[in-house]
């Protein structure tokens, strides 16, 4: 969302043919000014903007010197619009709040909303909603009371009762700078639940409420000025803070899976849900859906509709200092709106897949281009969080020297610009196997492997099959490309590729693929925050990183082995969604010193964080604890190992003493898994040699 290296307040130059856009590999013939396109080869006019008298003058020309650049346009064409600044209609914020809570949850959730409150910038406008049997729309007019217009929740409102709150007089959306001490008030007069009832079985009436919530949001049809429609920049956001099903009113559930008609009852409340996400992307409006607790909030349900509206649905174990720092993530979060992503290749590649938030867009542009073959995507929500992987197959043998990719994306920022930003790549071809293999990227491999495998495991039982599925893939790349063994039917897994095969091993025992969460409802949510996510986040959530506290305050990154559980160490690791901190039982022991390494290792938490999106949880545990099981579970055991293979993957046992080997060994107390080299070699694999 930041702005490209070069911006380009004109309209760019693209093929008439194809509608590739001109770029740094373009042939440029000075003299006429002709460029030729890289996709499909056309000659091209330029209206005399490429005319010059060498080729080392077209240089100061950004699109044709830079392989990245913003095409700007500030006078939106939109009929009707202008663009408005952010400090006279900023994108209003909607919280949708759950008032079926018990006391220490609904403490949790109102210390998050009066933080929440502090940290909105003055201009944004708020609006608060709460639904339980019924739906409450706060009116910020009252200031003395906390004051509140209620609808039915069993139904969707109809519009009589919508056009009487909209025209009323009292005030649903209003800015901070006006507003804050009332929202606090409101805050503070939530009470918690009375009803001698189980959190599942209450009623919560959330998809009336977010119906309610997106029509204070759309107002009068939009604030009217002299017949000029003033729109907001970016997006409008809806936050609903759950902490249990949706059991009334549209897009409910049953109380009971038991219930002899549940599963019809899903499929319906499942389509509503979809529905109700499509309207709100329609209306440039993103709900996230915030989720806290024990209570299982039925995450199939709740899902389509964050998802078809651009937004995400997090899980959190409380309403407490995770889910509050998500709360101010979500509503400051750089979105623009109206995103496409164009993309075009040269005539032997096709695109076969995309995995990422969006889908595709049937856009007919041949009255423009005559052969225009690009894959247009429809992006859910365009931000810096999330991501396309993109899986490209050849059509046929490649002659030439060069394959170029072109990728466009169209977006309104959040002053109603329109962005175009048009990414040319140009990839050589090499006709040696080794060549290729080193030019493979094992961490963007093992991401693109990851995306494309967690994409076909839904259910608990498709990432059972996935696991078989990623043993399979690492005995494909050996046959195809490793070197047999002398006086051996045995293959070693390429040496271009080393730590490829330990990122899979990660992948297929963690928590995407593995057994580690306790709940199908979180391996889902993490599922889906993982196929979106952008590629830092993503290898970290395949494979964790570590990093062990030194003296001095410094940190030295470690692999990810059980055998960093050093008993006079402390150790972090960031496994994207959580971050464990890990003291030994040694260090613990030494008075001053385990805190200060406990303290040092919770400030690079904070620090790795600091802008992640979804917030990760940050756990702290000493060893031996039976919270650590969260630690090792998450790190390769190497223990059982001999130790030449142990010093081959984890250098840093050779600086161990004897002494400090044997209390090594006596912290590997949870688990026995096999060890990496143990399952390479179960796949009639040997590892490949370390890099």
């Amino acid at each position: 969302m930041s702005p490209g290296p070069q911006m380009i307040q004109r309209d760019p130059h693209r093929c008439h043919n194809c509608g590739a856009y001109a770029n740094q590999y373009s042939n440029i013939l000075p003299g006429s000014g002709q460029w030729q396109c890289v996709i499909c080869r056309d000659l091209n006019g330029s209206e005399g903007d490429y005319v010059a008298s060498s080729k080392e003058e077209l240089r100061n020309v950004p699109e044709l010197s830079l392989p990245s650049v913003d095409y700007v346009q500030t006078g939106n064409k939109r009929p009707g619009f202008f663009p408005v600044s952010d400090s006279r209609v900023s994108a209003p914020v909607v919280l949708v709040i759950d008032e079926c809570l018990d006391e220490p949850h609904l403490q949790h959730l109102q210390s998050s909303l009066h933080a929440f409150v502090d940290s909105l910038p003055p201009t944004t406008r708020l609006g608060i909603v709460t639904y339980g049997s019924t739906v409450s729309v706060y009116d910020f007019s009252e200031e003395s009371v906390a004051s509140a217009d209620v609808f039915p929740g069993n139904k969707s409102p109809d519009q009589e009762s919508l056009k009487a709150l909209i025209y009323g007089t009292g005030i649903y959306l209003s800015p901070m700078h006006a507003s804050l001490p009332v929202a606090h008030s409101i805050f503070s007069s939530f009470r918690p639940y009375k009803l001698d009832i189980a959190e599942a079985s209450r009623d919560r009436c959330l998809g009336t409420a977010v119906e309610v919530a997106s029509a204070i949001i759309q107002g009068p049809s939009a604030e009217m000025s002299q017949g000029v429609i003033k729109r907001p920049g970016g997006n409008s956001r809806i936050i609903v803070c759950a902490g249990g099903p949706n059991t009334c009113g549209p897009g409910s559930v049953p109380y009971s899976f038991s219930h002899p008609n549940y599963a019809h009852m899903e499929k319906i409340a499942l389509k509503w849900m979809e529905t109700l996400g499509r309207q709100a992307f329609r209306k440039n409006t993103v709900i996230d859906v915030l989720c806290a607790g024990t209570c299982p909030v039925r995450v199939p349900v709740l899902q389509p509709l964050a998802k078809a509206s651009g937004g995400v649905l997090i899980l959190h174990d409380d309403f407490g200092e995770a889910f509050g720092v998500n709360l101010q993530r979500a509503s400051g979060r750089a979105a623009g709106s109206h995103g496409l992503l164009e993309v075009r290749c040269s005539e032997d590649i096709f695109v076969s897949q995309v995995i990422g938030p969006g889908e595709e867009a049937h856009v007919d542009s041949n009255e423009t281009f005559k052969n225009d073959d690009a894959l247009v995507i429809q992006m859910l929500s365009v931000e810096e969080t999330q991501s396309f992987a993109l899986s490209m197959e050849t059509k046929r043998d490649i002659k030439r020297d060069f394959v170029y990719f072109q990728f466009a994306f169209k977006f309104s920022d959040v002053y109603q610009s329109d962005i175009t930003r048009v990414i040319t790549v140009r990839l050589p071809t090499v006709d040696s196997v080794s060549s290729y293999l080193e030019s493979v990227q094992d961490e963007v491999a093992a991401v693109l492997i990851a995306k494309r495998t967690l994409l076909r495991a839904k259910y608990a039982n498709d990432a059972l099959d996935m696991r078989v599925t990623v043993d399979e893939r690492i005995k494909d790349i050996t046959s195809k490309f490793g070197s047999q063994m002398p006086k051996s039917k045995l293959y070693r897994f390429p040496r271009e590729l080393s730590v490829l095969p330990e990122l899979l091993f990660h992948l297929r025992r963690g928590p995407l693929l593995g057994s580690i969460l306790g709940h199908e409802d979180e391996r889902s949510v993490l599922r889906n925050l993982f196929l979106n996510a952008g590629f830092d986040l993503s290898l970290q959530m395949v494979a964790p990183r570590c990093l062990m506290h030194r003296q001095g305050g410094t940190f030295e990154e470690l692999p990810a082995y059980d055998l960093a559980m050093q008993s006079d160490a402390a150790v972090v690791l960031d496994h994207g969604t959580d971050v464990f901190i890990w003291l030994g039982a040694e260090l613990d022991a030494q008075e001053g010193k385990g805190a200060a390494a406990l303290a040092a290792c919770r400030t690079l938490a904070e620090e790795l964080t600091e802008v992640r999106f979804p917030a990760p949880r940050i756990l702290a545990f000493k060893e031996g604890s039976s919270q650590a099981r969260y630690f090792v579970s998450r790190l390769i055991p190497a223990h059982k190992d001999p130790p030449y293979e142990q010093e081959a993957r984890f250098p840093q046992l050779r600086t161990l003493t004897g002494e400090q080997r044997t209390k090594l060994k006596s912290s590997f107390l949870y688990f026995d898994d096999p060890s990496f080299c143990e399952w390479m070699r179960s796949l009639k694999v040997l590892p490949p040699e370390p890099s």
